[in-house]
């Protein structure tokens, strides 16, 4: 078995456990995720079964987008709907001002991520330093906020905001850092990833579904790979096919094929054809 899953993961549930569940309904033991879901957060989960989970470097770091609802006047120590209330305040800024600071976010910036975080510190997550009374002491993060719209206002102490950034952006920090911009608090309330480099909502199929059509519901790789195609030729197939030496000239990452195969990932070093990322079936 091998391809890739776009699994909308619903709330409450942490990216480990939609693996530990998909890894149980294929049968299937070499089940990895490509980038973390907060467990308040539902929707678009790249997961990668079989071969495809060698994909992990090539698909983790790809744009994100999401649906986020930011509800002022409390902040929570998780700063999402999940942790337990910190602070309050009753100063709730008008959405003009809350856009404002939205808006002045995006491009390129350090952003500090959330104490309760799965970030590394001396060895540990963040997140487990912290649940036993730790404060661990986290670095900023190169961030990238390529657009933010506000989508609407369903009350007065909130605002929903459709936000793309790049990998490794902390939503909960965002809405943190904009509250505090204008003078507030607030808290994450909703979060749903929409989209995830070529992986739509839209595509994504519930663990219902999964159970239904199991392994149909694979993605092939090479349907979301961008990257040009390049064919061996065929009378070097048999060369291909055993690992021998092909002499090539490929400058840049393509997708491999030898008589319609797909083989994976490669390009040439030293002018001799490398498969990097081998995913043939």
């Amino acid at each position: 078995m091998n391809g890739l899953l776009n699994l909308y993961k619903p709330s409450g549930m942490s990216s480990a456990r939609a693996v530990s569940k998909i890894k149980r309904i294929l049968g299937e033991k070499t089940v990895g995720h490509m980038g973390t879901l907060d467990p308040m957060a539902e929707g678009v989960l790249i997961v990668g079964v079989g071969k495809a989970t060698r994909l992990f470097d090539r698909l983790c770091g790809k744009k994100k987008t999401y649906i986020a609802k930011f509800t002022f006047g409390y902040e929570t120590d998780t700063l999402d709907a999940f942790g337990e209330i910190a602070e309050r305040t009753k100063d709730i800024p008008s959405v003009d001002a809350v856009i404002g600071a939205m808006r002045s976010l995006i491009g390129e910036s350090e952003q500090m991520p959330p104490i309760y975080s799965a970030k590394h510190v001396q060895g540990k997550r963040a997140y487990a330093l912290a649940r036993s009374g730790e404060s661990p002491e986290l670095k900023p993060s190169r961030i990238t906020i390529y657009d933010a719209q506000l989508v609407c206002q369903p009350k007065i102490d909130e605002t929903v905001f459709k936000i793309t950034c790049s990998a490794g952006t902390y939503i909960r920090s965002i809405c943190r850092d904009v509250a505090r911009m204008c003078g507030s608090l607030a808290t994450l309330t909703y979060l749903q990833r929409s989209a995830s480099g070529n992986f739509d909502v839209a595509d994504s199929i519930s663990f219902e579904e999964l159970e239904s059509k199991k392994e149909h519901a694979l993605v092939s790789a090479e349907t979301v790979l961008d990257l040009p195609r390049y064919d061996v030729p065929s009378e070097l197939f048999d060369d291909l096919d055993h690992g021998r030496k092909i002499a090539c000239s490929l400058e840049h990452d393509s997708l491999i094929y030898g008589n319609g195969i797909f083989f994976g990932v490669g390009k040439a070093e030293n002018g001799v054809l490398k498969i990097k990322t081998y995913l043939r079936d």
